[in-house]
């Protein structure tokens, strides 16, 4: 049977074994992170992906090309992922981490709905919607952070560009994801909750990097 190639696989293939050495290297500083408790898998597979292609110039890759940057993202998490969650158990296990949150099923959260208050159910509800789209909502943050992030544009905002990065991760989860059940602000909230952080630590590092 004759198995064709496509230019983007040939592409990785070259260049498979820097970018896992790139990984590690990331992995390594992640693991040094004071903070690094604070990460959930999906956040620290996302810095990673940046730690990546923060360096495409070692790739012999160009270095200003938004999809060349998602490209780089896709091969990390499409070929590494089992690979960087097994390094990730290994340092929340050995930084005493007790708790990380992950994409499990809302169960396994004991999420408490009080049958007599309308506000704590819709809220809950709400809640339990937006942590079985984990992977989604970690996969349009960072879609669009690739696509947003600048040194021309909030060179020195990093709230403004958090704020603008969770409108447009709101407006896919409700119109496109199907989370139009719940307000927007309220959705707006909780997803600030979840990946706030995430996305000022990402917007710091890239700007410290290349601005």
């Amino acid at each position: 049977m004759k198995i064709i190639l496509t230019e983007n696989q040939i592409e990785f293939i070259r260049r498979y074994k820097k970018i896992k050495d790139l990984i590690d290297e990331g992995i390594d500083v992640l693991s040094q992170d004071t903070d690094i408790c604070d990460y959930d898998f999906f956040g620290f597979l996302n810095e990673i992906c940046w730690q990546v292609s923060d360096k495409m110039e070692h790739l012999n890759l160009p270095t200003d090309t938004v999809g060349m940057i998602e490209n780089v993202h896709n091969w990390v998490k499409g070929n590494f992922d089992t690979y960087i969650l097994e390094k990730f158990e290994i340092i929340m296990y050995d930084s005493n981490c007790n708790e990380r949150f992950d994409d499990v099923d809302d169960e396994e959260y004991n999420l408490q709905e009080s049958d007599d208050d309308d506000d704590d159910k819709y809220y809950s509800t709400l809640k339990s919607s937006l942590i079985r789209r984990h992977n989604v909502i970690m996969e349009e943050m960072d879609h669009n952070i690739t696509n947003a992030i600048s040194c021309d544009e909030y060179p020195d905002d990093v709230d403004e560009f958090k704020d603008y990065i969770l409108e447009q991760v709101t407006d896919a989860m409700m119109f496109t994801h199907n989370v139009n059940n719940w307000e927007w602000h309220d959705v707006y909230l909780l997803l600030e909750d979840m990946i706030g952080k995430q996305i000022k630590k990402t917007f710091k590092s890239w700007i410290r990097k290349h601005c």
